[in-house]
């Protein structure tokens, strides 16, 4: 098979870099909004209320210690009484459980250290969704935004965008990685989505111009955008401003045209 070759007035003339769209992916759920919070409340009620009442008689011998430790904490239910009018409607109780009802189960607390980590029955103590680096709006930090996407963005030549890195004779992504280690250390791990370029942002004599822009009387310089993801370690920046930002947050940093080639790579939330 006979494959055609461009002719070289249609070939790229320019440079070409391997561009390097780096982020960290959510670390927290997002907070919901009323309506889902209605919603997941309604089928977790749902859920205990369809239950299958809980076998005590399986996990605590009757008449042992552990059994009277056990019912001793149960909150208390109505018996069915003769010649008793119960306006919520005539208790339907079995093995201890008012049928009509939710069942909400205590267990005994084992006397020990709350810090203890072995202590299955210790408190649970919830971290604070908002970060140190959040009060101080602090952009260099990884810890902060933990339920949107943050990406690493760079200042080169007074703009803000993706890092770019020269391509001598290896690969895009192979470019990218060993780019990333010499501008941020070797403390950092990532991820690479995909050898093949998401999106590919072209300059004409230092100006951003289209994707479907060709020149072939010009030199067109071509940045190939490579997906990959931060999964362990720390970025050590080497004499270079930086940020971490959310999808919002680039929109303010970025160039309006450079926003608008990359915007549908960023993630929603």
């Amino acid at each position: 098979m006979i494959v055609p070759r461009l002719s070289a007035r249609y070939m790229s003339s320019g440079p070409i870099k391997s561009s390097l769209m780096l982020s960290r992916i959510p670390i927290v759920t997002r907070a919901l909004n009323p309506f889902e919070k209605e919603y997941f409340n309604y089928q977790a009620e749902l859920e205990r209320r369809l239950m299958r009442t809980f076998p005590q008689y399986y996990y605590f011998k009757k008449g042992t210690l552990a059994e009277r430790k056990f019912l001793d904490i149960q909150n208390g239910v109505i018996s069915k009484q003769p010649n008793v009018w119960y306006p919520k409607g005539i208790p339907d109780v079995k093995h201890g459980r008012d049928r009509r009802f939710k069942q909400n189960i205590l267990i005994p607390g084992e006397e020990a250290n709350k810090n203890d980590e072995k202590n299955l029955s210790r408190p649970i103590e919830v971290n604070a969704r908002v970060t140190e680096a959040d009060k101080t709006n602090n952009m260099s930090s990884l810890n902060r935004k933990l339920s949107h996407t943050l990406y690493l963005i760079v200042k080169e030549k007074d703009q803000w965008k993706f890092p770019s890195f020269n391509l001598e004779s290896q690969s895009l992504h192979t470019a990218a990685e060993k780019g990333l280690v010499d501008l941020g250390g070797n403390q950092i791990k990532i991820w690479t989505v995909s050898n093949t370029p998401a999106a590919v942002i072209k300059y004409c004599e230092g100006e951003l111009v289209a994707p479907t822009y060709e020149s072939p009387d010009e030199r067109i310089e071509r940045h190939y955008i490579i997906k990959s993801h931060i999964v362990a370690g720390s970025f050590q920046p080497m004499n270079i401003e930086y940020k971490w930002v959310t999808n919002d947050e680039a929109a303010s940093f970025f160039d309006n045209s450079y926003f608008q080639q990359v915007r549908h790579l960023l993630a929603n939330f």
